[in-house]
């Protein structure tokens, strides 16, 4: 029953909210959370702007915790730079969760791949949730 009101519930909050800009899917995790909504604002990215990150995301397992999102951004040179969003707090099993996050986009043009993880803070730290996407910062 537990798992049918949460499809319901995914369902009702998909079907309300403008998803012009969701972008990506997720990638391997523990699947402890699973991630509802992943819009960023503005889209595309562009040379010297920040967009806004609003995460939607379920908890699925009890005692589950989220620590740090990371937000990973791999370029053409296969770099990665990382920006850190920390919430260090554990959540009810079944809540919807929503953050919001200012990332700041690369200067340099060419093309890129974002991966977000979501952390545990208890140890050892677990990737609970993941999402990947690409995207291009024009010349």
């Amino acid at each position: 029953m537990k798992v049918y009101m949460v499809a319901i519930l995914l369902l009702s909050l998909a079907s309300a909210l403008d998803l012009k800009t969701q972008i990506g899917q997720e990638c391997s995790s523990t699947g402890s959370i699973s991630i509802a909504l992943f819009d960023v604002r503005p889209w595309p990215p562009s040379t010297y702007i920040s967009s806004f990150v609003n995460l939607t995301f379920v908890i699925n397992q009890p005692n589950t915790s989220v620590g740090v999102i990371t937000y990973g951004i791999l370029n053409q040179l296969q770099q990665w730079t990382y920006q850190f969003q920390v919430v260090n707090q554990q959540f009810p099993q079944y809540s919807v969760e929503s953050l919001e996050y200012i990332l700041l986009w690369p200067t340099t043009p060419g093309n890129y791949i974002t991966q977000v993880t979501i952390g545990s803070f208890s140890a050892p730290t677990t990737i609970n949730a993941c999402w990947i996407f690409s995207f291009l910062i024009p010349t």
